[in-house]
């Protein structure tokens, strides 16, 4: 669900008006920004598979805890640098709001406690085994959310250039969704 992630930050921009939208969108992602370095370090793992079937090997990163921890982590980022708005709330919760998702298309590999210390069973309720109905949620995720964005820009932003942002969120959803495609399994 990356796609379905940028395309929550970016939905967010009416309610947060104050934080940049490249802040809107990283947010959501903190968990596979933090998940990446501990992929090289060999902590967590990543294997490429169709769409809906990579291997991920995320228990700490995407646990329940580990979470929690990171939507902390952005909640902490949002009150240093957005003093004005409630952006540490916001970032906390579109950071928080990964796992969330996660839990709803992922295979059952996610952990609760870090490490998955005490082998307790792993969560995810694996709506990637239907993989064009999720991709088909995305892609309306995404032009929804740019369609918000549309509509918050065309009404705030002064001058002729208002669209710069919603195109250049439109064109990276355009990029994701056209990368994503021959990923998806034969009919």
């Amino acid at each position: 669900m990356f796609i379905g992630h940028f395309a929550l930050g970016v939905a967010t921009k009416k309610i947060a008006p104050t934080l940049p939208i490249w802040i809107l969108l990283l947010a959501p992602q903190f968990m596979d920004l933090l998940f990446m370095p501990l992929v090289a370090l060999g902590i967590e793992g990543y294997e490429p598979g169709a769409y809906g079937h990579d291997t991920l090997d995320a228990l700490y990163t995407h646990s329940l805890v580990g979470a929690a921890v990171i939507a902390a982590l952005a909640y902490w980022i949002g009150n240093k640098f957005w003093r004005d708005s409630n952006g540490g709330l916001i970032l906390a919760a579109l950071s928080f709001s990964h796992w969330i998702i996660d839990l709803f298309v992922h295979h059952q590999d996610m952990a609760i406690l870090p490490g998955n210390f005490g082998g307790l069973p792993l969560l995810g309720f694996g709506l990637w085994n239907f993989e064009y109905s999720v991709f088909a949620i995305e892609v309306a995720m995404a032009i929804s959310a740019t369609a918000f964005y549309v509509q918050w820009a065309r009404a705030e932003q002064k001058g002729l250039r208002w669209f710069v942002g919603p195109m250049l969120v439109a064109a990276f959803f355009a990029i994701l969704i056209a990368a994503d495609i021959p990923r998806l399994p034969a009919l």
